[in-house]
């Protein structure tokens, strides 16, 4: 089921769903603000004009790989296209949709249904509609992303739970390795616990430093953040994959030497390779956008 929100605009409630990762406007519920009882008249309107038309298909070309715009010959000639397709068919975008495999808008059936239309198309249309309506639902969207954003949560606590996780393995893989009397209390010995220097091990092959190194040099930085709350998506990814391969050799009774070599040359690998991931970049892009907001 695509996720859905709304906006209201001069008491018109619009909804907005999500699919894949684009925003998707009811064009039925953006047409009710001009004609309440047939909203299907200004859509049909919008989509036989020519201009209108142009902006549909040029979206198409740009977004749309698997966009047939040879199909049938509709592109030969403007009014040849109308009179087979959107004339005859009252400009439906279901047709538009079978002919071209046009991704630019979604039908939906049922009573909750609709005609829906990427923001930008869903955009154009509110501007042909009202030129203060598109302004006013320009706005509403704005809000809605930025509130979207903010849901996601601090951007210091999202890259804190993403390291997490894999650092309570290490821990536990550090105890396992532990005399039991540096778990007790009191505890003469706890200037030995190895927790911080295994984990500046690891800092140090991600960030070029310890905790305290980075704390020194960072003195302008709140207390209760760290230098993982400033660090690149990318350094955490593999700051993660060191800490489990790391709890993984301890519990293989590695010795320290060896843990190190394998770890630096296990960033060597990871670095250049996670550095061109897509996936990589839109965490960072997200992460971005919460931290701008």
């Amino acid at each position: 089921m695509k996720q859905q929100t709304e906006i209201t605009v001069f008491n018109t409630k619009v909804k907005v769903i999500r699919v894949g990762d684009a925003d998707y406007f009811c064009l039925t519920d953006l047409a009710r603000y001009k004609n309440p009882q047939r909203p299907e008249v200004p859509i049909q309107s919008w989509i036989n004009r020519k201009t209108n038309f142009e902006v549909i298909r040029e979206w198409e070309l740009m977004h749309n790989p698997d966009f047939k715009h040879t199909q049938t010959g509709v592109f030969k000639g403007y009014k040849d296209y109308l009179a087979e397709v959107f004339v005859r068919d009252s400009g439906s975008p279901s047709k538009w949709i079978n002919y071209t495999n046009a991704k630019g808008f979604v039908v939906q059936r049922g009573r909750y249904g609709g005609t829906y239309a990427h923001s930008t198309l869903a955009l154009h249309f509110a501007n042909y509609i009202n030129a203060k309506f598109y302004l006013h639902v320009l706005q509403e969207y704005q809000v809605l992303k930025q509130e979207k954003v903010r849901s996601l949560g601090d951007p210091h606590n999202i890259k804190r739970h993403l390291t997490s996780g894999n650092y309570s393995l290490l821990v536990a893989a550090i105890f396992s390795q532990m005399d039991e009397r540096l778990l007790t209390h009191p505890q003469p010995y706890k200037s030995r616990l190895p927790i911080a220097s295994e984990a500046d091990k690891i800092n140090r092959i991600v960030f070029g430093c310890s905790a305290k190194d980075w704390r020194a040099q960072n003195g302008d930085k709140p207390l209760d953040r760290n230098m993982r709350d400033y660090a690149s998506m990318l350094e955490l990814v593999i700051l993660n994959n060191l800490e489990f391969l790391d709890s993984m050799l301890l519990q293989w009774d590695c010795e320290p030497a060896e843990r190190q070599q394998i770890l630096q040359e296990a960033y060597d690998f990871q670095y250049p390779i996670l550095k061109r991931s897509k996936t990589i970049q839109r965490l960072e892009d997200m992460s971005k956008r919460i931290d701008g907001a």
